[in-house]
C-alpha cells in the first residue's frame, strides 16, 4: 500500500523521460546450460556433504556415549570383516 514498486514507464518518466533498456540475455547453448546446472549441482553437494557428514559424525558419537560404549561383540565382528578382507578370503 505504502511502498509501491514503481513500474518501469513510471520510472522512466522520473529520470528523465528516457526509458532505460536493459543488456540483452546472453544465448547459452544447451552444452552451457547444462555444464552451469551441473555446476551448480555439484557445488549443492559438496556444501550439503560438508553440513550432513558432521552432523552424522556427532549422531553416531551421541549414540554410543548413550549406549555406554561400543559393545565387545561389534568390535570382534568388525575385527573379523576386517581380517577376511586383508587375506583375501572373501575374493571368488
Amino acid at each position: 500500500m505504502f511502498f509501491r514498486r514503481k513500474t518501469s514507464s513510471a520510472a522512466a518518466l522520473e529520470s528523465g523521460g528516457e526509458s532505460v533498456s536493459r543488456p540483452p540475455k546472453e544465448k547459452l547453448s544447451w552444452l552451457e546450460k547444462r555444464d552451469r546446472r551441473r555446476r551448480r549441482r555439484k557445488l549443492f553437494e559438496e556444501i550439503l556433504g560438508w553440513i550432513l557428514v558432521p552432523g552424522f559424525a556427532y549422531l553416531i558419537y551421541l549414540g554410543v556415549k548413550s549406549i555406554g560404549g561400543i559393545p565387545k561383540e561389534l568390535i570382534d565382528f568388525g575385527n573379523e570383516l576386517i581380517g577376511i578382507i586383508m587375506k583375501g578370503g572373501a575374493s571368488r
